[in-house]
């Protein structure tokens, strides 16, 4: 389920297009409220947010020039309404990357924007980008409906797991990984335990070790805030590649925020002054994983 937003500068943030074209009537008008205000902070990135386990989006939000707006630039935000209980954000983050990319280098993009606007002269071209814009975001819903997650499933007993402490991968899911893993030498792996159920990732990576960072609040997650953390990572993706993220865990008096990452170590006491500049830091765990052969 796709929205865009941008933001009107007569009426604040507005819902543009949706897809399917029936989205807005099914949703509930709080619903559309809370992913709408996500376009308030106006800061230039990806991101996702979880407003409950039923409702998590990946969103970007982004400007294209514009001689209408005022500052020349008209600001916009594309939502995914994201159904899996443990998204892949990375395919997300893909797939919008090239949405946002395709409608900014669209010439005159901005004038879909205006489409019920009596403009002389300009009519025709309002509609053309309308509907540029219209089948853009169309397009993108069909590629995301047609997302498919393969899945393997094994029963095994309690006590011959807790005896063996091993877990047996198919012959078809282990050539599955190689085919993703593009001759990576490595793997990580990581557990996740979300409500009653544990969680296994299984990521390919070229490093020799990796560090986590628990970064942890005394005050509740924003939007703001987790944006903050990645034009961070961003600033510095020259010398870290971000391998995972765990998301949010919000705990009675603190949240965590844990990240992976293969740095430069030479700049991760840059990077870690660095997020203990964003307000609301209390502290960040630091431990260094390496490869167990």
């Amino acid at each position: 389920m796709i929205l865009l937003f941008y933001f009107d500068r007569t009426l604040g943030p507005r819902l543009f297009l949706t897809a399917p074209n029936d989205l807005a009537e099914n949703l509930e008008q709080k619903t559309l409220d809370q992913i709408k205000s996500l376009l308030d902070s106006g800061e230039e990135s990806f991101f996702s947010h979880y407003f409950t386990n039923e409702l998590k989006t990946a969103n970007w939000i982004f400007k294209v020039e514009s001689e209408w707006a005022r500052g020349r630039a008209e600001l916009l935000m594309i939502s995914v309404i994201v159904p899996e209980e443990e998204p892949d954000f990375n395919y997300y983050e893909g797939l919008l990357s090239k949405f946002v990319e395709k409608i900014r280098n669209t010439a005159e993009i901005y004038k879909g924007l205006y489409i019920g606007s009596n403009i002389d002269n300009e009519m025709q071209r309002i509609q053309n980008s309308y509907e540029i814009f219209k089948n853009e975001v169309n397009n993108l819903y069909k590629i995301i409906s047609v997302k498919r997650v393969e899945t393997e499933g094994a029963l095994l007993s309690l006590e011959t797991l807790k005896q063996h402490r091993t877990i047996t991968l198919s012959t078809h899911i282990l050539n599955r990984f190689e085919e993703i893993a593009n001759n990576s030498e490595n793997c990580f792996i990581v557990f996740r335990t979300r409500g009653e159920a544990t969680k296994i990732d299984i990521i390919p990576v070229d490093t020799q070790k990796i560090i986590r960072l628990a970064i942890i609040f005394g005050q509740q997650m924003t939007v703001r805030i987790v944006q903050q953390i990645g034009q961070i990572f961003s600033k510095y993706e020259d010398y870290v590649s971000l391998v995972f993220t765990s998301g949010i865990c919000q705990e009675i008096d603190r949240c965590v925020y844990e990240v992976y990452v293969d740095p430069d170590m030479d700049k991760l006491n840059e990077i870690i002054e660095e997020i203990y500049k964003i307000e609301g830091v209390l502290s960040i765990e630091v431990k260094l994983l390496k490869v167990n052969t």
